[in-house]
């Protein structure tokens, strides 16, 4: 096993780290592992395995990848873990890509103590786990677009974590807020990590919607955003290097002074909820209040009412006590860095038959929404306000018609004028669209004689 300083997290990335591993059918390019290519074609499959990994006893284990995957392309990310003096079978994450139906999956060693769920791995042995190695396998259908891997990760929990609380800071960081009540409902109370991961994107002038970040790592298996390594994965194919970690405030410290917010899992109640549960919030700053001698920190917490209420402080003692050391660190996109997402297909609308029906068009041809279009059809009424970002501003949900079109909500009908026209796909892929609605015309005032003689013009005379 390799020997090395055994810290809890381990990120890999760039050409002299990634060449200590073994290359089978892949080669090293501009600091990505590429599939090898014959005579300027690309080989259809290679692997590339990580050296094996001496880590602090560890109960979980968690592993992220940032890749390049266009379509026809795959990646697959494995793990087995040494535990018990022997190490287990290969355990694949799920194969991935961002227009493939990821579904993560479930596994476990012959004797059950090791086992896959979702994100994570859980090491029940007595004495935990002591080593890891990675593999990735890539593949594609067209051996002139190659798949491209450019960080892999692996963050475990220490059975017996020795935290470190860091240097004092005072330090804060903008994080644009969002709250779940003004996005797709569709997911529930785990929208809240698309929210933050948004918002840790947007913070470097991104502009991408939750929604689009939602349905780019939506886990198939489950239906639901909460799977870590697929939230991961997609801020990587924006461009954005991004992993999963177990911090501890030292680490958190160390985020914020370099400039970068983070998203931290907490277990706290939540109204509506009897028992305590796991949320996902930004982390964007450490302050001191001097009226009461106390640090604390700053948050924003997505299950606030409304976006201006999501920024928060809380006693630095209670965010320890409710931090479950779970992160997500992200840092600045690089220029150079090929992004896959966000996709958005910029369209027009026209008006059908129906009252306050329309329909897509792309470059003068329909672009209907597909029979299997399972995602989020929203618009934005144009209100005048210069918003920080496009997720401020206020949505009102749209549906689709049985023949792909987008049906406008009567209140927005009864009002008219300009709006945005929005609708994502359950790859994240978004069509947008601006259109002005018809204002209804006034009423014409009633000129039938009254009772009175007089006409509906004016009131009667005394």
């Amino acid at each position: 096993m390799r020997a090395m300083e055994q810290r809890n997290n381990l990120v890999l990335q760039g050409t002299e780290t990634f060449s200590r591993g073994q290359l089978d059918n892949v080669a090293l390019d501009n600091g990505s592992v590429v599939l090898d290519s014959v005579a300027g074609r690309s080989l259809l499959y290679g692997s590339y395995t990580t050296p094996e990994f001496a880590m602090p006893a560890f109960c979980n284990l968690n592993v992220s990848w940032n890749a390049h995957a266009p379509r026809d392309t795959m990646v697959e990310v494995r793990c087995r873990v040494y535990a018990a003096g022997a190490w287990t079978a290969w355990m694949s994450f799920g194969k991935w890509a961002p227009d493939y139906p990821r579904c993560s999956v479930s596994s476990q060693s012959e004797d059950g103590m090791v086992f896959l769920m979702g994100d994570t791995v859980t090491v029940a042995t007595p004495g935990g786990g002591t080593g890891i190695q990675l593999q990735v396998n890539l593949s594609t259908n067209n051996d002139k677009v190659p798949p491209a891997v450019r960080l892999l990760a692996a963050a475990v929990r220490p059975l017996a974590w020795e935290k470190h609380n860091g240097h004092a800071l005072n330090r804060r960081l903008y994080l644009p807020e969002y709250c779940l009540s003004a996005h797709d409902p569709s997911f529930g109370r785990e929208m809240d990590l698309p929210l933050v991961m948004a918002a840790l994107m947007n913070r470097w002038g991104e502009d991408i919607l939750p929604e689009e970040v939602a349905y780019a790592m939506e886990d198939g298996s489950t239906r639901s955003t909460g799977n870590t390594a697929f939230a991961a994965a997609t801020a990587g194919c924006c461009g954005y290097p991004c992993w999963q970690a177990w911090m501890d405030l030292a680490d958190l410290r160390e985020q914020i002074h370099d400039g970068c917010s983070v998203a931290v899992q907490v277990e706290r109640r939540v109204r509506g909820q009897r028992d305590p549960v796991r949320l996902w919030m930004g982390l964007h700053g450490f302050g001191h209040d001097d009226a009461v001698m106390a640090d604390f920190v700053l948050l924003n917490d997505p299950t606030a009412d409304t976006d201006g209420a999501v920024n928060c402080t809380m006693a630095l003692v209670d965010f320890m006590r409710y931090f479950t050391g779970k992160a997500i660190a992200l840092r600045p996109k690089q220029r150079e860095v090929e992004a896959d997402r966000p996709r958005r297909l910029r369209c027009e609308l026209h008006a059908g038959s129906a009252p306050g029906t329309y329909y897509f068009e792309r470059r003068g041809e329909p672009a209907d929404l597909p029979e299997d279009f399972s995602g989020w059809i929203a618009c934005a009424p144009h209100d005048g306000v210069a918003h920080a970002t496009t997720a401020h501003r206020t949505f009102l949900r749209c549906t689709r018609t049985e023949d792909g079109g987008v049906q406008f909500p009567p209140e927005l009908l009864a009002a008219g004028g300009r709006c945005s026209v929005y609708a994502v796909d359950q790859t994240g892929t978004m069509r947008v669209a601006e259109v002005r609605l018809p204002k209804p015309k006034p009423a014409p005032a009633s000129t039938e004689p009254k009772a009175n003689g007089q006409t509906g013009d004016a009131p009667a005379q005394p």
